[in-house]
C-alpha cells in the first residue's frame, strides 16, 4: 500500500511540477508580453509629451539649441520647420502645437489673441524696448533687415541702399521673397515704406518717431517690383540661399542669413541701407491652448537665459535682446546703423492693408 502511494505520490508530484512549470512559463510569457505593452505605452506617453514647435528658423540654427535644451531640462521637443505664414496657421488650428519660436513681432503682432501671455524669469534682464507684454510674447533676438550682396557677381555696381536697387543693370537680378509669405520680407516692406515713404526727398529718415506715408512708399515698392522681372520668391530661404548660390546678385534678407552664409564662406557681403534700417524682434509665442506650458514656459526661460543668449549672439549670427550680452563683432554696431523707429501698434494693424496693396501690385506686374 505504501509502495502504491509513493507511486500516486511520485505521479501526482510529476503532474504537480508539470503545472507549476506550465504556470511558469505562462507567467513569464505573460510578464514579457506587460513588460513589452508598457514600454510600447511608455513610449506612446513619452511621444504625446514631447513639446512640439513650429518655427521658421533654419534647422542649422535651431539643432545646437534643442539639443542643449532637451539635455539640460529632460524635455523632449519635437520640432515642424515651417514658414511664418504657416506656423501661425497651425498654431490657430493645431491644439497640440505648444508654441511657435521665429517670426517678427510685426508679422505676428496681429494674432497676439492666440498666445498665452507669459513673463519670462530672464524678464529683468531684457532691454526695456523688448519687453512689451501687451502682445503675449517674448522677444527672442533682435533682428535688422539688410541687403546681401554676392560679390562675385556685383562688378562695378554700387549698392549702399534700396534706391541703388532701381539700376537698370540689375533688372531680374535681385532676390525677395513674397511678403505675405515670408516674415523677413514683410520686415523690409515695412522697413521700405518707412525709408522711402519719408518726406526727406533723399529717403532718409532723421526723425526718432517717424510717420510713414504708405503711398509715396508704395510707389518705390512698385519700381522695386518692376526690377524684379517676375521673380518673387516663395520664402526668406529662397532669397539667402539664391544670392549665396550665385543666382542672384542682391538680395532683401536678413542679418542672420547673411552672417550664416559669411561663416560658410560664401562670398557674399553686408549692406545697412542707407536711407534706413528697421530692427524688430523675432519672438517665442505659447499656444494659448496649450496642454505642456509649464514645459512651453522651460523652453521660453532656457532661450533668454545668459548662456543660451551669449551662444545666440557669438555663434549664430544674432543680436541678444539681454542687457548683459555683447554681440558679435561681426555685426555693426546699432550706433553706426541709421535705425528707423517704427510705431509697432501702426504697423501691425496696417498689416493686411499693406498686404493687401502689396499683393494687388504684384498681380498687376503679373498680368
Amino acid at each position: 500500500m505504501l509502495g502504491k502511494l509513493n507511486q500516486l505520490n511520485s505521479k501526482k508530484q510529476g503532474k504537480v511540477y508539470i503545472v507549476l512549470a506550465v504556470c511558469l512559463v505562462s507567467f513569464f510569457i505573460i510578464g514579457i508580453v506587460a513588460a513589452i505593452g508598457g514600454n510600447l505605452w511608455a513610449n506612446k506617453n513619452r511621444v504625446n509629451d514631447k513639446l512640439v514647435v513650429v518655427s521658421p528658423h533654419p534647422v542649422s540654427f535651431m539643432e545646437p539649441l534643442i539639443n542643449e535644451f532637451e539635455i539640460e531640462t529632460g524635455i523632449q521637443v519635437e520640432v515642424k520647420s515651417c514658414g511664418t505664414t504657416e506656423a501661425i496657421q497651425m498654431i490657430e488650428e493645431d491644439e497640440n502645437v505648444d508654441l511657435m519660436w521665429g517670426g517678427s513681432v510685426l508679422t505676428v503682432g496681429p494674432y497676439k489673441d492666440d498666445f498665452l501671455p507669459y513673463r519670462s524669469t530672464a524678464s529683468d534682464c531684457i532691454y526695456t524696448q523688448f519687453k512689451d507684454n501687451s502682445f503675449n510674447t517674448n522677444c527672442f533676438t533682435d533682428v535688422p533687415s539688410v541687403l546681401m550682396i554676392n560679390t562675385d557677381l556685383i562688378g562695378d555696381i554700387k549698392i549702399t541702399g534700396y534706391e541703388d536697387l532701381l539700376q537698370p543693370e540689375l533688372k531680374g537680378k535681385i532676390a525677395f521673397a513674397d511678403p505675405t509669405k515670408s516674415s523677413s520680407s514683410y520686415e523690409h516692406l515695412v522697413n521700405m515704406l518707412y525709408a522711402m515713404g519719408s518726406d526727406d526727398s533723399n529717403g532718409n529718415v532723421k526723425s526718432d518717431t517717424p510717420s510713414v506715408d504708405s503711398e509715396k512708399g508704395f510707389e518705390y515698392v512698385n519700381a522695386l517690383l518692376e526690377q524684379l522681372d517676375g521673380n518673387l520668391l516663395d520664402s526668406s530661404s529662397d532669397v539667402y540661399e539664391g544670392v549665396a548660390n550665385g543666382k542672384y546678385v542682391v538680395g532683401l534678407t536678413f542679418e542672420e542669413a547673411a552672417l550664416t552664409m559669411l561663416s560658410a564662406g560664401k562670398h557674399v557681403r553686408i549692406v545697412y541701407m542707407k536711407e534706413g534700417v528697421v530692427s524688430t524682434p523675432d519672438g517665442i509665442y505659447i499656444n494659448k491652448n496649450t496642454k505642456r506650458a509649464d514645459e512651453a514656459k522651460a523652453f521660453v526661460d532656457f532661450m533668454l537665459s545668459y548662456d543660451t543668449q551669449v551662444y545666440v549672439a557669438q555663434y549664430l549670427g544674432r543680436r541678444s535682446v539681454r542687457t548683459d550680452v555683447s554681440n558679435s563683432s561681426e555685426v555693426l554696431a546699432k550706433a553706426q546703423i541709421n535705425i528707423i523707429q517704427v510705431d509697432r501698434s501702426l504697423v501691425i494693424n496696417s498689416r493686411e492693408k499693406w498686404l493687401e496693396e502689396f499683393s494687388n501690385i504684384a498681380e498687376k506686374r503679373r498680368d
